[in-house]
Formats: structure tokens, C-alpha cells, sequence
């Protein structure tokens, strides 16, 4: 069962505004059955049997199992990503830390907390990411040029504060999502742990790889 929290994502995004109580049901159970079984695997006689309405229910709204996916994965892309990295984009964070180590452990355990109270959502995008090609260019699109060039003033700022090793702004965040996503797709499509002794050697692998 979801743990309460999985709407939220959906209900910031304005996606329920316009749903019936019946039609956020159906959603909700796509979650649940699209997280345990895998997009191919499931079927929409499956969920609606768990959302307790026909077929016919699913299909007046969502036309099909794809629609229902994209209903799941579009809040996520417009909304999930940006806010990840919105702590990055601030024009405070080079103010805010006087250490690496400090910096890592907020952004670190903030992302962890999303990562758990929206994990079946995420762990439908991320299977997606991984395999669909057209989610993968949907989701550039969300970062504009401005977004990039905060990102670039501040991992800047950092390196000049003598925060972080002083390398090409693009590899330090490609070290930065392979220790991170390596936990988090462990944690997400594996059944890895991801309690503080694993949070903890992942800010350890981070500060350890990006000390100046």
C-alpha cells in the first residue's frame, strides 16, 4: 500500500483538480500495480480491480494503460526533477555551508526523504528513464539555460570558497549522480537498504570524491 504521501507530487502539480474521487482511485492503484509489477507486466483489469470500479472507468479517462502511465510520469517531469536540484540553484547555497561535507549532508538527506515518501512514483520514472528514450528528452527539456547557468554561478562559488575540488562543473555533477543515483536506483529497482549507515557512506563516497 501507498504510505500516504504518494499524492502529494500530483496534488502540487494540479493533476486532481479536475479528477473524481473514482478517477484519483484509478490513479492510484495504477501506482501501486505499475511499482510492484512493471509497466509490461500490468494490466488494466488489474487496476481496476484494486480501484473497486470497470475497465470502462479507465478508459472514459485515461484511454488506455499508456495514458495512464503518462498521467503518472508527466507531474513527475515537470515538477520532481527542478526540485531536486533546487538547493544547487540557490543563490544562497555557497553562503549557507562553511564545509563540504556540511553542504552534502543537507542535500544529500533532503533528497533521501523525497526519494522515500514518493517511492513508488519514482521507481515508475526512473524505470522509464532508464528504458524510454523520449521520457530521457522530455526531461532536458525542463532544465532551461538559465537553470544551468545558476547551477554553473554556484558549483563556481563553491570551488572559489575552496569547497569543492576545482574540476569542469559537468564532471563534478556527473560524480554527483552516479554516487547518488547508484543509492537511489539500488534503493528504488533493488530492494537495497537506504537507511542512515548506507545515507551516511553515500555522503562519505561524495565528500571523499569532491574535496579539494
Amino acid at each position: 500500500m501507498l504510505n500516504g504521501t504518494e499524492l502529494k507530487l500530483f496534488a502540487d502539480a494540479n493533476v486532481l483538480n479536475e479528477m473524481t474521487d473514482k478517477q484519483v482511485k484509478i490513479l492510484l492503484a495504477a501506482i501501486e500495480v505499475f511499482a510492484e509489477k512493471g509497466y509490461a507486466n500490468a494490466s488494466t483489469k488489474e487496476i481496476a480491480t484494486r480501484a473497486g470500479v470497470s475497465e470502462g472507468n479507465i478508459f472514459s479517462k485515461f484511454k488506455n494503460k499508456r495514458g495512464l502511465l503518462d498521467a503518472i510520469i508527466e507531474p513527475v517531469i515537470n515538477s520532481i526533477f527542478p526540485a531536486v536540484l533546487t538547493d544547487i540553484s540557490d543563490d544562497r547555497l555557497p553562503q549557507q555551508f562553511v564545509t563540504l561535507h556540511a553542504l552534502v549532508d543537507s542535500l544529500v538527506h533532503d533528497r533521501i526523504q523525497f526519494l522515500k515518501d514518493n517511492a513508488a512514483v519514482l521507481k515508475i520514472f526512473v524505470s522509464e528513464v532508464l528504458y524510454n528514450e523520449t521520457v530521457r528528452q522530455q526531461l532536458l527539456t525542463k532544465f532551461p539555460p538559465l537553470y544551468w547557468r545558476n547551477i554553473n554561478r554556484n558549483l563556481n562559488q563553491l570551488k572559489e570558497n575552496h569547497l569543492i575540488v576545482n574540476w569542469d562543473n559537468l564532471e563534478i555533477l556527473k560524480i554527483m549522480w552516479s554516487i547518488v543515483g547508484g543509492a537511489i536506483i539500488g534503493y528504488l529497482l533493488f530492494d537495497q537498504p537506504l537507511e542512515q549507515r548506507e545515507i551516511t557512506h553515500t555522503i562519505d563516497a561524495l565528500v571523499k570524491s569532491l574535496a579539494r
